[in-house]
């Protein structure tokens, strides 16, 4: 039997994710890999990805109508306040201070409350983590833990709806995509005076920053929703990949030693802060019983150029999944995958890797 989730209340943006368990959740263990998304399972989860962006963006509209609207109806209400520091007087717009912190605080909640409802329902209709999973504590710890991770400077994100632990990591994730929508409403503002000049109506200077908001939440709910589904599918991703990997090379002396110089050599040993990354590494050196520690070498190219094709192409696999299973290639990894291609040990074109990433992010699998 699939894993029930747990005994939460449900509200109305609940049905979709319930109308589907409904009908899987008292059938036989499905017999279709479970880190590929059927077809109605993909279905449901595009619903609930639009429904979560809309609702983001109208957050950011709504916010700002809220912002001016008040000011314009009732200006009485956000006069200036006059204070004195060290002889000297000055007119600040506390009011209106407190009420875009206000309004700041709603809306960073209001976000977190839609985005962890579609991170639960992706994970429901997943039927993630599955009691019969061998790392499902592991998983669960690892969703909780996110939020103290960092990755390029962003900070990453605790998801789990299912545990009581601080969402922080989400909510500075959210108030950092405000400040950057308010700075950049802020250069729109400035470019649009610049522009129009003298004829450039107050109100709709304000307005210009409903779009810019909408955009930066609807960019941030993207970025939670793809996180949250890269780490339900990369798990048994990974460790199916890893097992048949093991199964044709974990004998091969030629193979085993190449297996770090090839994560170093694309910098997966070093972006141990990357979950799917992590979760690879770990698996890798516990099936190939390798040490961590071991000396690398940092000659990858001339000893892969030596070895038999058969561990040449098993390694180019290895290379295209290391750098795919966290949904994203970085510009270090595009840079030395081209480095890969032109001494020829890269068969896999640009647009092939492309590829088998969208498919991998759609729910796909990763086929390599």
């Amino acid at each position: 039997m699939s894993t029930r989730p747990p005994n939460n209340s449900t509200g109305p943006l609940d049905h979709l994710s319930m109308r589907y368990l409904r009908q899987v959740l008292d059938m036989a263990h499905p017999a279709d890999e479970p880190y590929v998304l059927n077809a109605v399972e993909s279905r449901v989860i595009r619903r609930i990805k639009l429904i979560t962006l809309t609702i983001a963006a109208l957050l950011g509209i709504v916010g700002v109508l809220l912002f001016y609207w008040p000011q314009n109806t009732w200006p009485e209400l956000f006069s200036t306040t006059t204070v004195s520091f060290l002889g000297s007087t000055y007119e600040l717009p506390l009011i209106t201070i407190l009420y875009s912190l206000l309004l700041v605080y709603l809306e960073v909640n209001l976000l977190l409350a839609i985005n962890l409802w579609g991170v639960k329902s992706i994970m429901e209709i997943c039927q993630f983590p599955r009691a019969h999973d061998a790392q499902y504590e592991r998983h669960l710890q690892s969703l909780a833990n996110a939020a103290s991770e960092k990755s390029q400077g962003i900070v990453r994100f605790g998801t789990d709806p299912y545990m009581t632990a601080p969402r922080w990591g989400l909510t500075i994730f959210f108030l950092l995509n405000t400040v950057k929508a308010a700075l950049s409403t802020l250069a729109l503002k400035l470019v649009v005076k610049q522009s129009i000049g003298q004829y450039a109506l107050h109100p709709v200077t304000n307005l210009a920053g409903m779009p810019v908001y909408a955009l930066w939440n609807t960019w941030a709910s993207w970025q939670t929703l793809h996180e949250a589904q890269v780490r339900v599918m990369a798990p048994i991703t990974i460790r199916e990949f890893v097992h048949e990997l093991h199964e044709e090379w974990g004998k091969n002396d030629q193979f085993r030693p190449l297996i770090l110089e090839a994560l170093h050599y694309v910098s997966i040993l070093k972006r141990q802060h990357n979950y799917a990354h992590l979760m690879l590494t770990e698996t890798l050196l516990d099936r190939f019983a390798l040490a961590i520690d071991q000396p690398l070498t940092g000659n990858f190219t001339e000893k892969v150029l030596q070895a038999p094709l058969s561990v040449r192409r098993s390694l180019e696999r290895l290379i295209v999944f290391g750098v795919l299973v966290d949904g994203k290639l970085s510009w270090l990894e595009k840079t030395r995958l081209r480095e890969l291609r032109k001494k020829g040990i890269l068969t896999y074109s640009a647009s092939a890797i492309q590829q088998i990433g969208a498919d991998y992010n759609q729910g796909r699998g990763l086929w390599v």
